[in-house]
């Protein structure tokens, strides 16, 4: 449990923010009623607290896995808030809890010092991490809606066209997207029809399905990927090796923290059964 939390503990700060919703909603009633101030306790009423307020946000139910990192971050957060209590970082102003939470880390977090790395260490780093500095493959395309139309008959009119301009009577449909990803198709088209699109000849068109209806479109021309050059982008990776590594210290000093809280998670057999199956339930501790 200490190396997930401390796992979770190096993602990126906006991770946090997007829990600011959680720790708006919760108030001191743990630390009010909990005769060790170390000892946290996650039931089931927390759960459906956490769980409620992701629904109301993002219109849907969690998944196992994200439960799972709800919970863990809820707790992270819970522990910083404690910290920062104990630190007095509530003195004179009325702040609250994901204020703390984000205080207290941003404290830690400036406070790491990080060296400049060795020559072969950055081009290590960037040779592990080249596809970030790549510029990947592009493609221009080109599509018009025909919601008229079934599969059946985009189908038709696809391979009809060929290669040919679209028909007159879908001109003012007619859109262009110059040095797209392939990810961009994948986005807006049924991942077999974008699929299908891709490996289409350039310049064919082909029927693709979207929430909209049925689109001919087709790939007009590709670029190649193009790799980067290590002294173009050394700026820019040894930026990005300092934040890597400022995070992994983070991690570790997360972890430290984390390590000082005896954390239950008390959730009861049904709940376990019914909604946290597909997690790891070494997570929890279930009450008898």
């Amino acid at each position: 449990m200490q190396r997930q939390l401390g796992r979770l503990g190096g993602e990126p700060l906006v991770q946090f923010l997007a829990l600011g919703v959680l720790v708006f909603a919760i108030d001191l009633f743990v630390l009010g009623k909990a005769d060790n101030p170390r000892r946290i306790s996650v039931n089931d009423a927390r759960y459906r607290e956490i769980v409620d307020i992701f629904e109301e946000n993002q219109g849907r139910q969690p998944t196992g896995e994200e439960v799972r990192d709800l919970i863990i971050k809820w707790t992270q957060n819970e522990i910083l808030y404690r910290e920062a209590i104990a630190m007095g970082l509530d003195k004179g102003d009325e702040m609250i809890r994901s204020r703390m939470v984000l205080k207290l880390r941003d404290i830690l977090f400036n406070n790491l010092i990080v060296e400049t790395p060795a020559e072969e260490t950055l081009r290590q780093w960037f040779a592990d991490n080249r596809s970030a500095y790549d510029r990947p493959e592009l493609i221009d395309f080109e599509q018009f809606l025909a919601s008229d139309l079934d599969r059946e008959s985009a189908a038709g009119l696809a391979a009809e066209l060929g290669s040919d301009v679209h028909p007159d009577a879908y001109g003012a449909a007619f859109r262009q997207y110059p040095r797209r990803i392939d990810d961009n198709l994948f986005a807006v088209f049924d991942a077999e029809d974008a699929q299908a699109m891709i490996d289409a000849p350039t310049g064919q068109w082909v029927a693709v399905e979207s929430d909209l209806g049925w689109h001919l479109a087709r790939v007009t021309a590709r670029y190649p990927r193009v790799e980067a050059d290590f002294d173009k982008v050394r700026t820019t990776v040894a930026r990005d090796w300092r934040e890597a590594a400022r995070k992994r210290e983070l991690s570790e000093a997360l972890s430290e923290i984390v390590a000082q809280y005896d954390i239950s998670y008390e959730f009861t057999a049904d709940l376990v059964e019914q909604s946290l199956a597909s997690t790891d339930p070494a997570l929890y501790v279930s009450p008898q």
